[in-house]
């Protein structure tokens, strides 16, 4: 296994979606790896790249594809919701589906707290941005 951020990934066999990215918060699920998509969804890891290919190129699907994570722990490029400038050190936590699965935002609101955003302060990203994210070890 190759380290990624000081942590060795781990690769899930049994996926539930489809991984178009790097940087997607994980939860687990009975049936296999899933995007976090709800502000109470507890997240085990982030993605580091997206999901397997088959032979002709396409993303694999839940049942058959395959995702390397790493665990939330210590500095790692999480995606965000953007939409306003971020100050180093500010809380980050889970969003809903329809701001974006799997990303962070700033807004605590009954939220899952996931980390600190640790990049340079007062920037304004864009949606879908890898922002740099202290991770909270343990969150339950």
């Amino acid at each position: 296994m190759s380290a990624y951020s000081g942590l060795s990934p781990v690769d899930c066999k049994d996926i539930q979606n489809t991984f178009s990215q790097s940087g997607l918060l994980v939860k687990y699920n009975a049936a296999g790896i899933q995007v976090t998509n709800a502000i109470t969804d507890l997240p085990i890891g982030v993605t580091i790249d997206e999901s397997s290919r088959d032979a002709a190129g396409t993303l694999e699907a839940a049942g058959t594809g395959t995702v390397s994570i790493v665990p939330l722990s210590g500095v790692q490029w999480l995606r965000c919701v953007g939409g306003g400038a971020i100050k180093t050190g500010e809380s980050l936590y889970c969003t809903t589906t329809a701001l974006g699965d799997g990303f962070v935002n700033t807004t605590a609101a009954g939220a899952v707290f996931v980390g600190y955003y640790m990049g340079e302060d007062g920037v304004t990203p864009a949606a879908g941005s890898l922002i740099a994210v202290n991770c909270r070890a343990e969150m339950a």
